[in-house]
C-alpha cells in the first residue's frame, strides 16, 4: 500500500506539495497559477493540481498536513503583501496600524481599509472568513477548523486525514531530509521573520545514534529577518521581496561608513545567549527606531551596514553552536537562508566543515517540510532535482497551435538542438529555454531560463532593455558544469550548490569569462554547480557552449517580465515572449523559434538562421 502526503502552505509563498513512499514527486507554487508574486493565501488552484495528479493514479491522500498551527488568523485574512503600497507599507509598520492592529484596537477600521484595497484587485481568496471577526481573531483552533472544512470539500473524499504542524518544524524536516546529506552529526538551524510565533530554532541530526531529528531550543526574538524587512521598506523597496536588491547593493558601499552605521545603529538591537539570538537593548518599536536612526545616512551605506550585521550575527550564532554542541556541520533553511552572502560568509568559518542550505528556504518550501514530517517514521528520499511543477503540454507545441500565435512571416521554426543553441549563445544571443517541469522556488535552474553569454560585452545591458529592468546594481547568476567549476570558482570545501544557495569567491585570472554572471563589485558569482544526472538536456547545452569557447558556464536568469512570477505554462511563456523583446525560444526538444521578417520560409530549414526580432499577435 502507498503512503501518499499532502504538504499546504498557507502563508507567504503559497503552495502545495505532493509526497509518494517518501518522493516529493510534485510541488506547486500559487503564484503560477494566479500569476501573483509572492502569493500569501490559500493555494486553491495549487491543491487541485495535487488532487488532480493523484486522482489520475486513482489513489487516496494518507493525510494533508497544514504547515502552521498557533498563527493569528489576521495576517491571512487578506494577503497583505500584494494590496499594499511602499507608502502604505511605511504606515502598516507605523503609525497608523501595525502597532494596534495586532492588539485589537484598529481590527475594524483596518478591515475597511483591505476591502477596498481588495474590490480593486479582484482577489479570489476562496475561503469563508466571516467567522472571524474582533472577537475570536487569536483563536487559531477555530482558523484551523475553518481551513480543515474548506479542504476536505475540496478534495471530495480523497483526503483521510488532516493534521496542524508547526511552521518551524516544516522548515526544520525540509532542511534535514530534502538535502543529501552525508554527514552523521548534523545541527540544524531555522531563521526567519516569523512562524508560530517563533524566528529562530535549533535542532539536532544523529544518525548514528538513531536520533532522526530533535528540537533543542527556539527564540521568539531574533530579529535578523525582521530587520532586513524593515530596512527594505525604509529604502523604498518592497518588503518580503525585494531583500535581495538590499543584498545586491551592499557591496558598493565604503567599509568606513558602513561600519559607522553598524555600530551606532545595530549593534545594541540583539545579543546571543545559550545558542538564541535574543533582545538586547532593543527598543519596543523596532520599525520607528530603524527609521528615525538611518535617516541621515546614503542608501548603499545603510544596505552594507545591514548585510554586515546580519552575517556577524549568524556568525557568532554557529560559533556558539559549535562550542557549546561540538557540531561542525550544519543546515540552514527560513527565509534568512535565501541571503547568498550571509550563506557565503557561514561558509568560510574555520570551524566549519560542511554548509547545506534547502533548495529554496523561503515559506513556499514549508509544504514539502510537511510531507517530511508527516513521513517521519517512514523512509524518506532527498530532493534530487526541483523540477517538481507544471510541465509544458508537448501535445500542445505543435505546428498548429503554434501558428495561432506567431506570424508565419515573420518566423523560421527549426528542431531544437543543443549545438545550435550554444552556436547562437557564443555569438552573444540571448535564449529563452522553457522544456518539461517547471522549478519550483525562487530560482530557475534551466528549465524556465534566459540564457546568455558569460563574457561577451553588452549583454547585461542586453537582458536588461529586454525584459529584465533591473537596478543597475544587481547581479546575474551562473549556471556551470560540475566537473570544471573548481578551476572558475572558489570551492574549498566542496560545497553543494546545485540550486543557486551559495556564494563563492572567483578566481581572478577567470574572472573576464564569467563577468557577466558574478556581481561586478565584490567578484562573488552565486552558481548552479551543475551534475549531468539534475538536468541532461540543460548540461547539454552548457557542454556544447564550452567545446565553443572553452568556457563552462552560461549567464542563467529566470524567464519571467519583470515583476512577474516564473513563467509557467505554454501560455505564460509565449506571453512573457510576446511581451519582450526576446529573439529566440527553445521549447521541450522540438522547436527553436527563430524570427526572420523578410524570408517566408518552410518549416524546419537547414539554413537562414536570422536575429531578428521576433512579432507576437
Amino acid at each position: 500500500m502507498d503512503n501518499i502526503y499532502l504538504g499546504i502552505n498557507v502563508s507567504h509563498g503559497a503552495s502545495a506539495a505532493l509526497m509518494i513512499n517518501g518522493k516529493i514527486v510534485k510541488a506547486y507554487q500559487e503564484e503560477r497559477f494566479n500569476k501573483i508574486k509572492n502569493f500569501v493565501g490559500y493555494p486553491k488552484q495549487s491543491i487541485d493540481a495535487c488532487i488532480k495528479f493523484i486522482s489520475s493514479k486513482k489513489k487516496k491522500i494518507n493525510c494533508a498536513g497544514f504547515s502552521t498551527f498557533n498563527n493569528n488568523p489576521l495576517p491571512y485574512k487578506y494577503p497583505l503583501e500584494h494590496l499594499l503600497s511602499i507608502k502604505e507599507w511605511i504606515n502598516y509598520y507605523g503609525k497608523d496600524y501595525y502597532q494596534k492592529i495586532f492588539s485589537y484596537k484598529q481590527v475594524d477600521e483596518y478591515y475597511k481599509f483591505l476591502e477596498k484595497k481588495l474590490k480593486k484587485k479582484k482577489l479570489n481568496l476562496y475561503i469563508d472568513y466571516s467567522k472571524i471577526n474582533k472577537k475570536n481573531h487569536n483563536n487559531s483552533k477555530l482558523f484551523r477548523e475553518i481551513q480543515k472544512q474548506y479542504l476536505l470539500k475540496q478534495s471530495k473524499g480523497i483526503i483521510q486525514r488532516i493534521e496542524f504542524i508547526d511552521h518551524h518544524t516544516c522548515h526544520a524536516y525540509y532542511a534535514t531530509y530534502s538535502l543529501k546529506i552525508k554527514e552523521p552529526k548534523l545541527a540544524v538551524v531555522t531563521l526567519d521573520s516569523e512562524g508560530d510565533e517563533y524566528n529562530q530554532t535549533l535542532w539536532m541530526y544523529n544518525k548514528n545514534n538513531k536520533i532522526k531529528l530533535k528540537k533543542i531550543l527556539a527564540s521568539k526574538e531574533c530579529d535578523l529577518a525582521r530587520i532586513y524587512k524593515f530596512v527594505t521598506l525604509i529604502l523604498k523597496m518592497k518588503p518580503n521581496e525585494h531583500e535581495y536588491k538590499v543584498m545586491g547593493l551592499a557591496p558598493y558601499a565604503k567599509k568606513k561608513y558602513s561600519k559607522e552605521i553598524e555600530k551606532d545603529v545595530f549593534s545594541q538591537l540583539l545579543k546571543i545567549k545559550n545558542c538564541k539570538i535574543i533582545h538586547n537593548n532593543r527598543p519596543k518599536d523596532l520599525f520607528g527606531y530603524l527609521m528615525k536612526s538611518l535617516e541621515p545616512y546614503r542608501f548603499d551605506n545603510i544596505a552594507a551596514a545591514t548585510q554586515n550585521y546580519i552575517e556577524e550575527m549568524s556568525k557568532k550564532l554557529f560559533l556558539q553552536i559549535n562550542k557549546k554542541y561540538k557540531i561542525k556541520n550544519f543546515s540552514l533553511s527560513g527565509g534568512v537562508s535565501m541571503n547568498i552572502k550571509m550563506n557565503k560568509s557561514l561558509s568560510e568559518l574555520n570551524f566549519l566543515k560542511k554548509l547545506y542550505v534547502s533548495p529554496t528556504g523561503t515559506d513556499e518550501s514549508l509544504s514539502i517540510g510537511a510531507c517530511y514530517y508527516l513521513s517521519r517514521d517512514q523512509k524518506k528520499y532527498p530532493i534530487s532535482n526541483i523540477y517538481l511543477g507544471q510541465e509544458l503540454d508537448n501535445k500542445e507545441i505543435k505546428l498548429n497551435y503554434l501558428y495561432k500565435f506567431f506570424n508565419k512571416k515573420n518566423y523560421i521554426i527549426e528542431k531544437s538542438k543543443d549545438f545550435k543553441i550554444a552556436q547562437l549563445l557564443s555569438k552573444g544571443e540571448i535564449i529563452a529555454v522553457a522544456r518539461d517541469c517547471e522549478e519550483f522556488g525562487a530560482r530557475a535552474l534551466g528549465n524556465r531560463s534566459i540564457l546568455a553569454n558569460p563574457f561577451k560585452d553588452g549583454v547585461i545591458q542586453e537582458i536588461n532593455e529586454m525584459i529584465k529592468n533591473r537596478d543597475f546594481w544587481m547581479p546575474f547568476a551562473l549556471t556551470i558544469l560540475k566537473k570544471h567549476h573548481k578551476k572558475y570558482i572558489k570551492n574549498f570545501k566542496n560545497l553543494n550548490s546545485d540550486f543557486m544557495t551559495l556564494g563563492f569567491d572567483i578566481h581572478k585570472s577567470k574572472f573576464n569569462e564569467l563577468k557577466n554572471g558574478t556581481h561586478q563589485y565584490d567578484k562573488t558569482v552565486r552558481p548552479q554547480i551543475l551534475s549531468y544526472e539534475s538536468n541532461p538536456r540543460f548540461y547539454n547545452i552548457i557542454e556544447e557552449f564550452y567545446k565553443i569557447t572553452n568556457v563552462p558556464a552560461v549567464l542563467n536568469t529566470s524567464l519571467n517580465l519583470h515583476g512577474m512570477p516564473i513563467s509557467s505554462t505554454l501560455s505564460d511563456v509565449f506571453y512573457t515572449f510576446k511581451n519582450s523583446s526576446l529573439k529566440f525560444l527553445s521549447m521541450v526538444i522540438f522547436f527553436l523559434i527563430i524570427s526572420n521578417p523578410i524570408l517566408d520560409s518552410p518549416i524546419f530549414p537547414e539554413t537562414h538562421m536570422s536575429s531578428s526580432k521576433l512579432t507576437l499577435f
